[in-house]
């Protein structure tokens, strides 16, 4: 009903990380390069900061998507759910295949999961794959523990093993992580920061992500529109997410097209809610 009544193939403002949405501003496409660029040079870590809902975890994912699609290179996504040493080490280990290896830490000694990365990484590297790994939200990760264990896997490939980067993402608490993880800090190569959308950029995003639904007419005014990317602050999370309730209240209200009080509606709602912002 709800895509129908606007015309629409799929949800423009869902907020997930899909990046056939991806929307070349000119923060992110910066970001995407200087990531690539820290690949591409072999830089044992980089770091993706921003605040929440400024589109990092699309930005990650358009990122290994492309070095995926472009060959060459193994590419795996580690949680931030990280516990302990081991488990960063065993999460690695099975992203790059294997599949031997038992998933409870409790059943493996460190030092044999560090021995069987190892092993992966010089297999990887004789067959001319370099190895990516990421971890968004590694801001989540707080154990001086884990941090180590990150520390010394990019020492092992630092080694004979085999090219490898990691690419972590997060808010701007990463910094304090990264700063406070000895050792960790002297490995990072690249660090980029994701800004709000400018005023302009952020219409374009509405454009952008209704096009990619497949609209077939102007859904919002133009004053909807600015209204939207001016409470948001410019933040693409918050732009899908008020986009989103100003297209279902205008729904809801029989509306074929969304002006500023329908925005204005929305957005009390969504203050009284405060919403969870991603990426």
């Amino acid at each position: 009903m709800y895509l129908s009544h606007w015309g629409l193939k799929r949800r423009p403002f869902r907020d997930a990380p899909d990046t056939r949405f991806f929307f070349h501003s000119a923060t992110h496409d910066a970001a995407l390069a200087e990531m690539l660029y820290a690949v591409d040079e072999s830089q044992a870590a980089a770091l993706l900061v921003g605040p929440f809902g400024s589109g990092k975890s699309l930005v990650l994912r358009a990122l290994l998507g492309g070095l995926s699609g472009a060959g060459g290179y193994r590419v795996a996504l580690l949680p931030s759910s990280l516990l302990g040493p081991a488990d960063a080490v065993l999460a690695a280990a099975h992203a790059l295949g294997a599949g031997d290896l038992p998933r409870d830490p409790a059943q493996i000694s460190e030092a044999y999961a560090v021995g069987r990365l190892e092993q992966l990484l010089r297999s990887l590297a004789a067959e001319g794959l370099r190895v990516v790994l990421a971890i968004d939200d590694a801001h989540a990760i707080e154990s001086p523990a884990v941090w180590e264990a990150l520390r010394q896997v990019l020492g092992i490939a630092a080694g004979e093993a085999g090219a490898l980067t990691l690419l972590l993402s997060g808010s701007p608490v990463l910094l304090e992580r990264v700063a406070a993880a000895p050792g960790f800090k002297e490995r990072v190569g690249v660090c980029t920061t994701l800004a709000p959308l400018a005023a302009e950029e952020g219409l374009d995003y509405i454009l952008h992500r209704l096009s990619c639904a497949e609209s077939e007419s102007g859904i919002f005014t133009a004053r909807a529109a600015e209204a939207i990317v001016r409470l948001s602050g410019g933040l693409p999370s918050r732009i899908n997410h008020l986009a989103d309730l100003s297209l279902a209240a205008a729904f809801g209200l029989g509306l074929k097209v969304v002006g500023p009080e329908v925005v204005d509606m929305a957005a009390a709602g969504a203050a009284a809610g405060q919403p969870e912002l991603k990426g």
